[in-house]
């Protein structure tokens, strides 16, 4: 059985409270820290979305342990304004193929 990591993220403020420029303004930095991730053969998926009450979003990573998945997910710059928690993902089946965004995670002109 394939294990994965799904890193969970979850913004500290509610929405009523959560400040949406100051989440985009790390937009750059997410992409970056996903692009690496990708060249790493770590991302499996990511996508955004929410809670109840709050914004959040999950990327599905491969790790050799849950201490590497801990410390790749150290890495995105949404911890600033939010926590990532890492849930241990037994996969017993999976189907989702969806490339439609793919482009965006294309290295950046800066880092080829």
């Amino acid at each position: 059985m394939t294990t994965l990591y799904a890193l969970i993220w979850r913004a500290h403020e509610p929405d009523e409270t959560f400040r949406q420029a100051e989440f985009e303004a790390r937009i750059p930095r997410l992409m970056e820290w996903l692009r690496s991730l990708k060249a790493g053969g770590h991302l499996v998926s990511c996508g955004g979305g929410g809670f109840e009450h709050h914004a959040g979003g999950l990327t599905v990573i491969r790790a050799e342990s849950v201490e590497q998945a801990m410390a790749l997910s150290a890495g995105t710059p949404m911890n600033e304004i939010g926590l990532t928690e890492v849930f241990v993902w037994d996969v017993y089946y999976s189907d989702l193929v969806e490339r439609e965004n793919e482009p965006k995670l294309a290295p950046s002109p800066a880092t080829r």
